[in-house]
């Protein structure tokens, strides 16, 4: 946007824009109020070659600002996803197979397992298709939603970066 200086009667000029036309300002320096001339007459105030801001870069978008944007979004949206997805059990008993087994398994091998809650049974069987199947399922969900907290962490770290950048560099851009 255009700004232009607008003399006052104490030899301060002062910030004016185009959305101010045909308003007034207080002047900065002794306190007076100054009618802005209308839009078309501001063309007549000397050109002003950028506006006064505060030291600092209030309004700048620096690349610290897009780290922190990008790393917020990335964690927010991997951490929420990872929280919806739920790995399907990978253990699934196919009946028939498990009976199988079990029958042709020596009979202290059973009664072991019976003991221990079939946890490690000890019967040595390969998984049915459907079993396999499972897992393979299980282990896929498994995996995904790790792969998603682990971006999770890295967009955290990467937000968090940015704002250490920001607040150090107080968000200035280095030459």
């Amino acid at each position: 946007m255009n700004a232009f200086l607008l003399p006052c009667g104490c030899g301060a000029d002062n910030f004016v824009t185009g959305a101010q036309a045909g308003g007034q300002i207080r002047c900065g320096a002794c306190g007076r109020d100054l009618p802005i001339p209308k839009f078309r007459d501001l063309g007549k105030l000397r050109p002003a070659a950028q506006l006064d801001r505060p030291s600092g870069s209030a309004g700048r978008w620096s690349a610290m600002h897009t780290l922190l944007l990008v790393g917020g979004l990335l964690a927010a949206a991997s951490g929420l996803g990872s929280l919806t997805i739920t790995p399907p059990p990978a253990e699934v008993f196919d009946s028939p197979t498990l009976r199988d087994s079990v029958m042709g398994s020596p009979t202290e091998v059973v009664y072991e397992a019976w003991k221990i809650r079939l946890d490690p049974t000890g019967i040595d069987r390969p998984l049915s298709e459907m079993e396999s199947k499972a897992k393979s399922r299980s282990d896929f969900y498994t995996n995904l939603r790790n792969g998603l907290r682990a971006a999770a962490v890295l967009g955290l770290t990467g937000a968090v970066l940015g704002s250490l950048g920001i607040i150090t560099r107080g968000g200035k851009e280095r030459p």
